[in-house]
């Protein structure tokens, strides 16, 4: 019965967390913060620098001496000896590198910088998945809205029809005036099945983006204020210069250019003589058949201990010319490493005054829509006013309708692009992006 009872008890538990992660409303800073943590690019990257930790690692190990034992038996029997004997050797060794033209410390510091490089790269990976996060959730709050302003049709249709069903029965109108705003209603519905479908596609994207199941997901209203919104900016040279001084992409090409620069130092070292040391300590035991006054097994290993020691230089005279090929393939290393900098400069100048100019204009289309729509809202009022005094016809009620539907529609398109562009302005900045 405990048992029984311990697994509905379990069962429940995980149903009802399950339900609560379904019914869970998500804000903007949890999207972010779970994309950057459960995403597999990043998981993969931080996995890679973790590998380039245990490089820096190995290349410190270097600067250590190698040390090896050894322990050997051997025993021999029959001709031509005639006599069978046994011998059993122990031995320890030890080398080092004294010198090598200084490449194990180049190779700790190439190794650093590459731990850094990779750290880089997986911010930058970090800052992408933040900018999809942000479009993708802006996207669902206009859709959102244009749910909202579809269904506010369907309230002003239905009104309509029903207005308009009374003045037929009254005899004041045709039968096809009331078919008309009953096309119309339809319309109004098919409306709202749209705008229905695109949240339904916008929060699958978001889903998508955070590799959750997009059953029950929802995201949090947010109320942004326009107007911090706004450009703080002169031009887009100011923010291109800002973005410069710590953009990963930047930083990345930068630290490759220094390690280009490091690889021509170490293939140079390779005409340098490389010095090395040794040490060794050994003892033997020998045991002959029939063999007169032999020693004990450890009288032997304490008589026969030998101790080593070595010093040699090693002096490059001709390699076939693999010291003079890896001097060249670094140096062109190092040209490709500029020109890589080179073309991320260039692209981040393109999206940023891409992204700057997008900014202003959709600043002049948010402005300009916004006026259209407190414009088409007094067209409206005034043309529902006309309409009730039968002096408007249903057909050019619908017109005027229609056009305030679409000034609401482009407006709300134009406030959450903007909003996106202006953010996305701020992000290069290096402001983190809050709304």
């Amino acid at each position: 019965m405990k048992l029984i009872l311990s697994v509905l008890v379990t069962f429940l538990s995980i149903a009802l967390g399950f339900s609560q992660q379904n019914n869970k409303v998500w804000s903007i800073e949890e999207c972010v913060a779970y994309a950057i943590q459960n995403n597999i690019s990043v998981k993969q990257s931080e996995l890679s620098t973790q590998l380039q930790a245990a490089e820096i690692i190995r290349a410190k190990m270097n600067f250590y001496p190698s040390v090896t034992g050894s322990i050997g038996g051997n025993y021999s029997f029959g001709a031509p000896l005639g006599n069978n004997s046994f011998n059993n050797n122990f031995g320890i060794s030890s080398s080092a590198t004294l010198y090598n033209g200084n490449r194990n410390k180049y190779f700790v510091t190439l190794a650093e910088k590459d731990l850094e490089i990779s750290k880089l790269n997986v911010q930058k990976i970090q800052d992408d998945i933040t900018l999809r996060v942000v479009n993708a959730y802006l996207n669902i709050l206009y859709s959102r809205e244009s749910v909202k302003i579809a269904r506010d049709q369907i309230n002003v249709g239905e009104k309509l029809v029903e207005r308009m069903q009374g003045l037929v029965d009254a005899g004041t109108k045709a039968r096809n005036d009331l078919f008309q705003v009953e096309a119309n209603l339809a319309a109004n519905q098919e409306s709202v099945v749209t705008a229905e479908n695109n949240l339904d596609l916008a929060l699958l994207d978001l889903a998508q983006i955070l590799q959750i199941s997009h059953k029950g997901f929802n995201v949090a209203e947010v109320s942004i204020d326009l107007e911090t919104a706004k450009l703080f900016y002169n031009d887009s040279d100011l923010i291109f210069e800002k973005a410069l001084t710590w953009r990963p992409e930047i930083e990345s090409a930068k630290m490759r250019i220094e390690n280009a620069e490091l690889d021509i130092v170490v293939a140079k070292a390779g005409k340098l003589p490389t010095v090395s040391a040794s040490y060794s300590f050994g003892s033997n035991f020998i045991n002959v058949q029939d063999a007169l006054n032999q020693s004990g097994y450890f009288k032997q290993l304490a008589d026969n201990r030998g101790h080593g020691i070595g010093l040699s230089i090693g002096i490059p005279i001709f390699d076939k010319h693999a010291t003079k090929i890896g001097i060249q393939r670094a140096q062109v290393q190092k040209e490709i490493a500029e020109y890589t900098l080179k073309n991320e400069r260039t692209n981040l100048r393109a999206i940023i005054e891409r992204a700057y100019i997008d900014a202003k204009t959709s600043l002049k289309t948010f402005e300009a829509s916004q006026k259209s729509v407190l414009a088409q809202e007094e067209a409206f009022r005034t043309a529902q006013e006309r309409y009730d005094l039968g002096v408007l016809t249903s057909y050019d009620f619908d017109q005027v309708r229609n056009q305030l539907v679409n000034a609401q529609s482009s407006f709300v398109r134009a406030k959450y692009n903007f909003i996106f562009r202006s953010k996305f302005l701020e992000f290069y900045y290096g402001i983190p992006i809050q709304l």
